[in-house]
């Protein structure tokens, strides 16, 4: 950046470029903070052989010198370690105040009367000092012009000071990230190296292994020289194209997990899971991919659905024959319940041949597929309404409303048979030549309960007058059961039998 003249001698501007231009130059090579400092005083001494420059740095409040190559050591031992403060010399109070100080005669200066003695001792008779500062507005330190005799600064002066200031500036704010960006790589490296996971940085385009850490050196079996000379597909077995397009995934973000198969030194093959996203260098993008050998747990796995694959099989077995003797056993009792001429014994072998089928039909359903599931109840009760219902010879309108809710095995076993054993009911009781026989099923739920509601529209009953020939056992049976499932039973026979049960949810 050309620095704007201000109506200043062109040939000083152009020599203080030239000198601002090779600085600048070492900066951006990354000299060291105390070769800039250094430097950076000899040259502005080199333009003008009358200055004695100097720039102290301010830590904890205190000056300590970073480069006074000119001024005595005697000097320099002086201010070493003084607190800054608004008298304390011009370098001391520019740094307290953050503004420039210019003091031409420092025998009279009130800011230099603790320290004039040192400095008259050495001959230096003024000193200018200007802050420096970082881009925080941080005052990190000063830069100072001494003369050995009494000066007051030109415009040129003042430039000088002003534009060295802002050029150690510079130097510092490079200083600084170049710090920060070293500390980073240490930590990055010391993570990476020191990690006990396996860790490979890879080229995503070319597949090419850049670096490998020594995790990654024991688990795979070759020399780091050797692995970081690899491509990554001979290491990982899937086909180069589908691998590539796999690491495009990982560099664009759209995917991070991945399951491969990996062969090592020996030979073997390792089943391995890899994270792997993209880490951006100054130049270029690469894939930063932990690998977990998983090995081990995909054996277990296997052996495990090997093992789930065999109960399955078998619990299929089981249940197909324990299906296959609830038919027998229903067919069994159906012949017994034809072949009797009592019409009480043939009802009683008809309603327990009615609660196998109910039974089977929750069998059926719960085993059809996955083993000890829980079902909606909508799928289970409306089958088996329509299922009771045919086997009455007579029109019924069916009036369903059945929230899906989903129930266990236990809760569904004994809903069914209380639908069962209340529908029969009403299909043997409820009937009235007067009117078409109406029945309602409804569930749903509230408060953690579900409540399921039948009712008829037949002539009701009265409690008191129920026996075995009609509904008494039945009605036992519904209370056993519902008291079973920790439910609450309610039931009016006033206009139709109505039936209301209360069951808790269970998850």
């Amino acid at each position: 950046m050309k620095i704007r003249n201000r109506n200043l001698d062109p040939e000083r501007i152009a020599d203080f470029e030239s000198f601002r231009s090779g600085v600048l130059e070492q900066i951006v090579k990354n000299s060291p903070l105390s070769t800039l400092l250094h430097e950076i005083v000899k040259g502005i001494e080199a333009l003008n052989p009358t200055m004695i420059c100097t720039i102290v740095l301010i830590e904890d409040q205190k000056i300590r010198i970073g480069a006074a190559p000119s001024l005595p050591k005697i000097y320099n031992d002086a201010i070493e370690g003084v607190h800054i403060g608004p008298e304390t010399g011009s370098c001391g109070t520019a740094a307290y105040t953050g503004s420039r100080v210019i003091v031409e005669d420092i025998d009279t200066s009130p800011l230099w009367r603790n320290y004039k003695d040192v400095a008259l001792q050495v001959g230096l008779l003024s000193c200018w000092s200007e802050p420096i500062r970082i881009s925080s507005e941080i005052v990190v330190g000063t830069f100072a012009i001494y003369h050995r005799e009494i000066a007051s600064p030109t415009e040129f002066d003042i430039f000088i000071i002003s534009e060295t200031a802002d050029l150690v500036s510079i130097a510092f704010e490079k200083s600084i990230t170049s710090t920060k960006l070293l500390e980073s790589e240490k930590r990055f490296r010391d993570f990476f190296e020191k990690n006990s996971s396996v860790i490979l940085i890879v080229e995503p385009l070319t597949g090419d292994i850049i670096d490998a850490n020594e995790s990654a050196v024991s688990f795979y079996g070759y020399t780091h020289e050797q692995i970081t000379k690899m491509n990554i597909d001979f290491i990982n077995l899937l086909n180069h194209d589908d691998h590539k397009k796999e690491r495009m995934l990982a560099l664009s973000e759209n995917k991070s997990f991945f399951t491969f198969s990996h062969k090592l030194a020996n030979g073997e093959t390792k089943q391995v899971e890899v994270y792997s996203t993209p880490i951006h260098t100054h130049d270029r993008s690469l894939l930063y991919s932990i690998v977990h050998d998983v090995t081990e747990r995909k054996i277990a796995e296997e052996k495990v659905n090997a093992l789930l694959s065999e109960k399955e099989m078998i619990l299929r077995e089981v249940h197909h024959r324990i299906k296959n003797n609830m038919t027998i056993l229903n067919n069994l009792l159906e012949l017994q319940a034809n072949s009797q001429e009592n019409e009480a014994i043939r009802q009683s072998l008809k309603e327990a041949t009615s609660r196998i089928k109910t039974m089977s039909l929750l069998y059926d359903k719960l085993y059809s597929g996955k083993f000890n599931q829980n079902l909606f109840l909508k799928e289970y009760l409306d089958p088996l309404s329509n299922e009771i219902i045919s086997l009455f010879p007579y029109p019924v309108k069916l009036n369903s409303e059945i929230q899906n809710i989903k129930l266990n095995p236990e809760q569904l076993q004994a809903i069914g048979i209380i639908t069962n054993e209340l529908l029969t009911n009403s299909l043997k009781y409820a009937r009235n030549t007067s009117h078409e026989l109406e029945i309602q099923i409804k569930v749903w739920s509230e408060d953690g309960y579900f409540h399921l509601l039948i009712c008829d529209n037949g002539s009701g009953f009265h409690l008191n007058q129920t026996s075995s020939e009609n509904n008494g056992f039945g009605l036992s049976l519904v209370t056993m059961l519902t008291k079973q499932i920790k439910g609450e039973l309610s039931f009016n026979g006033d206009s139709g039998a109505s039936y209301r049960f209360k069951i808790p949810l269970q998850k």
